[in-house]
């Protein structure tokens, strides 16, 4: 061996070869990286905003029977991930509603609870991006409790299937919702742009803040 060779560091090597992964495995971890449960929970959070306004809606047989405004303010997302082939988490929205029924004659309020389970699977797609699948549920899986101040209210809820048409109504909305632009936006995720914005602020941990941190390196 020459003395300008540098001796072989085998210690060095074995530790290399231990912390090998393939590009497959360092993409899956990026992934979970960049989209931990928390950090797309408080996404959903700001995406949707504080409130949502629905109606006046028919209600009741033929939908002439009454109509329904609704205003809905939504509380925390809730959800975990789930296993399965692609990355997929489970999220409950909580709502708490409140809407006005209108009988032509009278006029009532009611209140409710619903909660939306949403179903997230995140898909890779060529060149470099993500695109996060939002499944809305079918009206029987909207956890909904309904509740009025009077008893002649609660029976005028089930006489006009307030219920059924909430749900039902809530399951539009939400997909029409999805299809809105700052929705897609949210959910389309450009990986090659993602780090060319950010590049400025990655370089920064790494690069020679000045003369004297090239100083200190030599």
């Amino acid at each position: 061996m020459s003395a300008l060779e540098p001796e072989p560091q085998p210690e060095q090597s074995a530790v290399s070869q231990a912390d090998a992964i393939s590009y497959e495995e360092l993409g899956r971890t990026f992934v979970r990286l960049l989209l931990p449960t928390e950090r797309l929970l408080a996404t959903i959070d700001a995406v949707l905003g504080d409130r949502i306004e629905l109606g006046p809606i028919g209600a009741g047989p033929g939908r002439a029977f009454a109509t329904v405004s609704v205003v809905g303010l939504f509380r925390p997302t809730t959800g975990h991930e789930v296993p399965g082939r692609l990355l997929t988490y489970h999220v409950d929205l909580p709502i708490d509603v409140t809407f006005d029924l209108d009988l032509r004659m009278d006029r009532m309020r009611f209140n409710a609870d619903l909660v939306v389970p949403l179903t997230l699977l995140v898909h890779a797609e060529a060149p470099a991006r993500l695109r996060i699948e939002i499944q809305v549920p079918n009206e029987d899986e909207i956890r909904l409790d309904l509740a009025s101040a009077t008893r002649r209210g609660g029976v005028l809820g089930r006489i006009t299937g307030m219920e059924t048409e909430l749900r039902r109504f809530l399951v539009k909305v939400l997909r029409t919702e999805l299809e809105k632009p700052y929705v897609q936006r949210a959910t389309h995720l450009d990986l090659d742009r993602l780090v060319g914005d950010s590049w400025s602020h990655i370089s920064a941990q790494f690069l020679p803040a000045g003369p004297e941190d090239r100083a200190a390196a030599g």
